[in-house]
């Protein structure tokens, strides 16, 4: 497929959901911790939300940001290669002691992998990306990548087999094997081979990692960190990314380091610290309250009321036939349709049933592994997980029904086996190229 075929089969899905109503959606009035949200009119409850802890409601963020407007306006428009307020240092200090790591803040995550990636690269390298590296992560590559000769391959999804095969086979020919892949995959909610690749941090000295786990920030290990380093020291052969943008809940990226070198090399190097603007002081107010909360044992209460709502809603799958293609902790849910028009009509049904989800299409997933996408978070009551899953599951059987499709089918499509319980879903395992 060619660059301006793939731009037109992207236009046409995005186009598709936008025309059924689905998509490119306008939230109207307030937004409060009842999580309902006002779209077209229609009042639904909120199944979208990355915001899985709902910090982006706390007082004491609210009066942090209104505080730094105060005191330095509504926007300090300097670039960092110049001059940053004084709140930055105070962030980057916090954000330090979460990780236990040198650690940098960027406006966005994915000005984060544009400043990283290309600095960390070299043209001896070898890099192999996981098949479902979110594509902010690939664009950092492909920035260096139209630049400068690299070896470049994918690898299937989470095939620690066939990682540690190219591992040992590629270090014979570069200077670096470096592998990219997401700590909490953003569609599927399922995590990397954590374990496997320290491993092989370990065993192999030319084999280096980056790792966006901006999913599992502040829901995870010690001090909300995360999930690839939530409860060990970061391999002085990676670099991690996480985002403030999610359940951290004020909008941002952070990159951790192993060590203050590489750190001040990006700093001084990475061309979005040099070009492009900075976070705004609201922002930069928020992340630091945020920030204190972390470094205090409340984040564990945090994470324990999530962690309580997603077995919550585990449970309850368990008792439908629903395709879940999941591994049922991240705050991340995925019914598989495999068809995208089985997507677009069920999420249209759940909005017309008063319940606000996510589809997940082409070109977030390939065209036969389309489905339903929603999150969990603490905003969400007991009783509306279980209207959720209730109406979820009508509507889905309906559709499946009138669309002559199956169970079995969308089941084939994802590879997936039967749980533990014989229930006819299961767990995601892997995709072809």
């Amino acid at each position: 497929m060619n660059h301006q075929n793939f731009m037109n089969a992207v236009d046409h899905t995005i186009s598709t959901g936008v025309k059924k109503g689905i998509l490119h959606l306008i939230q109207n009035g307030n937004l409060t911790t009842d999580n309902k949200i006002r779209i077209n009119n229609s009042e639904l409850f909120n199944f979208t939300s990355c915001s899985y802890l709902g910090l982006e409601h706390d007082n004491r963020l609210k009066r942090a940001a209104i505080a730094a407007i105060d005191q330095y306006g509504a926007q300090f428009s300097e670039s960092r290669a110049y001059v940053s307020i004084g709140l930055y240092q105070e962030l980057e200090d916090l954000m330090s002691e979460i990780f236990d790591a040198p650690t940098l803040i960027a406006p966005t995550t994915t000005l984060g992998h544009l400043a990283a990636i290309p600095v960390l690269l070299d043209s001896g390298d070898a890099v192999i990306a996981d098949q479902q590296l979110h594509n902010s992560v690939l664009s950092g590559i492909n920035v260096f990548r139209a630049n400068w000769p690299i070896h470049f391959e994918v690898l299937r999804h989470n095939r620690v087999d066939l990682l540690e095969k190219r591992i040992e086979e590629l270090q014979t020919e570069y200077d670096r094997v470096w592998y990219f892949a997401d700590g909490v995959y953003s569609m599927f909610g399922d995590r990397c081979p954590a374990d496997e690749i320290f491993n092989f941090l370990d065993r192999f000295p030319l084999f280096h990692a980056y790792i966006d786990d901006a999913h599992s920030m502040s829901i995870m290990g010690k001090n909300g960190k995360g999930f690839i380093i939530g409860n060990r020291p970061i391999h002085d052969k990676m670099v991690v990314a996480s985002s403030m943008a999610k359940a951290f809940a004020t909008g941002g990226g952070i990159l951790v380091f192993p060590n203050k070198e590489l750190a001040r090399k990006v700093r001084t190097c990475g061309a979005p610290f040099n070009s492009s603007g900075p976070l705004q002081p609201a922002s930069l107010g928020a992340a630091v309250a945020s920030a204190k909360i972390h470094l205090t044992d409340e984040i564990y209460s945090l994470q324990a009321e999530l962690a309580e709502r997603i077995q919550y809603a585990n449970s309850l799958f368990r008792q439908t036939s629903l395709p879940v293609i999941s591994n049922f902790d991240s705050g991340i849910f995925f019914i598989g349709t495999s068809r995208a028009e089985l997507a677009y009509e069920i999420m249209a049904r759940m909005m017309k049933r008063g319940f606000l989800l996510n589809i997940g299409v082409f070109p977030a997933v390939s065209k036969n592994h389309s489905g339903i996408r929603f999150t969990i978070t603490v905003l969400q009551t007991f009783e509306q997980i279980k209207s959720l899953v209730s109406t979820l599951n009508e509507e889905f059987m309906i559709a499946l029904k009138q669309n002559k499709f199956s169970l079995e089918q969308i089941n084939n499509a994802f590879r997936v086996v039967a749980s533990l319980d014989n229930r006819p879903a299961g767990i995601f395992l892997s995709k072809t190229k």
